[in-house]
């Protein structure tokens, strides 16, 4: 009930401050006003009461509150608010999350200060909420071009350096460079430690992933243990799936066995289920792109094999060619040159006695005419045989050169001629070339070939490297 006073009446500081508790207390009625708010300074205390704020934020893309007002949960029901909120999927109270609550005011007179206690939670319109924040972050991705940004970027073939995100000591941490340095390749992986779980953790792993941006990285990892829903909330705050969605480097996400979807998870180039599953990733990458090399190598091989058949065929064939033509024109010519002094005699000897003279004589202008004509032909012959041979010796030129280039090109792939140019090449007992550090064992006896000869060695140490700007991780 409100304090009466006079109209004239001068109020002290403690009678204005009763008056006001009285006007908020009567305002809000015996049970409250139900209000919707995002938590922020959220701060569990020792006594039991837990302190917070609820933020109202703007239009789409505004990152700063536009009203603010402190909230308490006293200890008398605390325990069974968070019980009730634990029970849902919305986990734990934490920053960043949206809640429905039920508040009175809580006017201090002495302090004149003003803060809200919770009396009770809308679990349901809560989550609700909290779907609502998630479409406002997927409404502003879109708007910035930024919702498939990071899904459609190529990660290199042989992503050899690494950039890795995780909390420092974590089991991810080991799972992920284990695996790493258990295939034997030489990665290079530049760690930036960052929290994955508390208040802080959204702007550590934002900073984490900016930083990589200039690191020469192939591909960032962001990889965390696993956990409850609450404690991968962190991967729905709008600062991480911001930072993720506009990285200009593919990044790779393995933050545990939930079965719940992160906002991460939906921009990332790439998701899978834990740290080594992502290292895993990476391995057969590389691996993938090594048996592709080695395929096209064979192919390359047999076809230079095949070419090779095909040029000596193709050679044989034109030198045939060019001898058998010309013996069979001039061999043609030769016949009908016989079938046409033939003729001339037997029409000859048809005619009598008498004529016999006129015939010798014209049977010589015959002969003389046929001879004439055979020179011509024999001279024709002789120059249409030139010309395949002349076409013949030019093709036999450009083979010969094709397969002189084809030889040395087999040649420089040969591994003895690889030795004599000062390389060495190792290979095991069963005559297998050593590709990689991670196949050699200590003890192990290996044959080494070199210019003019070989050798027999055994491995008394092996040594591997992995290079870090900040802490090693795994290498070869």
């Amino acid at each position: 009930m409100f304090p009466e006073f006079s109209e004239n009446a001068i109020l002290s500081v403690s009678e204005l401050g009763e008056f006001v508790k009285a006007a908020l207390n009567q305002s809000f009625g015996t049970e409250g006003l139900w209000v919707k708010g995002v938590v922020a300074s959220y701060s569990p205390h020792t006594s039991g009461h837990h302190y917070l704020d609820l933020q109202e934020f703007g239009e789409l893309g505004s990152s700063a509150p536009v009203a603010t007002v402190s909230c308490v949960i006293w200890r008398t029901r605390a325990s069974s608010l968070v019980r009730q909120i634990q029970s849902t999927p919305l986990g734990n109270i934490r920053n960043g999350l949206s809640l429905v609550v039920r508040v009175k005011p809580n006017f201090w007179p002495k302090g004149g200060r003003l803060s809200f206690q919770i009396e009770d939670i809308d679990l349901g319109l809560s989550q609700i909420a909290n779907l609502q924040e998630k479409a406002k972050i997927r409404a502003k991705l879109l708007q910035l071009g930024l919702w498939d940004h990071n899904r459609q970027l190529e990660t290199p073939l042989v992503p050899l350096k690494v950039g890795l995100v995780t909390a420092q000591g974590s089991a991810a941490e080991s799972d992920f460079l284990g695996e790493l340095k258990r295939s034997g390749f030489a990665f290079k992986v530049t760690y930036r430690p960052a929290s994955t779980a508390g208040d802080s953790a959204p702007s550590q792993i934002s900073r984490s992933i900016q930083h990589l941006q200039n690191s020469g990285a192939d591909l960032i990892c962001l990889v965390r243990g696993g956990g409850s829903m609450s404690d991968l909330s962190v991967f729905d705050t709008e600062e991480v799936v911001m930072a993720v969605a506009a990285s200009s480097i593919p990044i790779w996400v393995g933050i545990g066995h939930s079965t719940d979807t992160t906002l991460v998870e939906e921009v990332a180039n790439k998701y899978l289920d834990v740290p080594q599953s992502v290292a895993r990733a990476v391995v057969v990458r590389i691996q993938d792109f090594l048996v592709q090399i080695d395929q096209l190598s064979q192919r390359m091989h047999n076809l230079g094999r095949s070419k090779l058949e095909l040029a000596r065929l193709q050679l044989a064939e034109v030198s045939n060619e060019a001898v058998r033509k010309p013996i069979e024109l001039i061999h043609g010519h030769n016949v009908r040159l016989s079938q046409y002094v033939e003729r001339v005699k037997s029409s000859a000897l048809l005619n009598t006695t008498s004529a016999k003279s006129e015939i010798l004589h014209r049977q010589g202008n015959l002969y003389t005419t046929a001879l004439h004509q055979a020179m011509d032909q024999e001279r024709h012959v002789n120059t249409l045989a030139e010309l395949p041979k002349v076409r013949a010796m030019s093709q036999l030129r450009n083979q010969s050169h094709t397969l002189d280039l084809l030889e040395s090109s087999a040649r420089a792939s040969d591994p003895e001629e690889m030795s004599k140019r000062g390389f060495a090449l190792l290979a095991n007992e069963s005559g297998t070339l050593i590709r990689s550090i991670g196949k050699i064992k200590v003890g192990q006896r290996l044959k080494g070939i070199v210019g003019r000869g070989s050798f027999i060695a055994t491995v008394n140490e092996t040594k591997t490297t992995f290079k870090d700007d900040e802490r090693s991780g795994a290498g070869a």
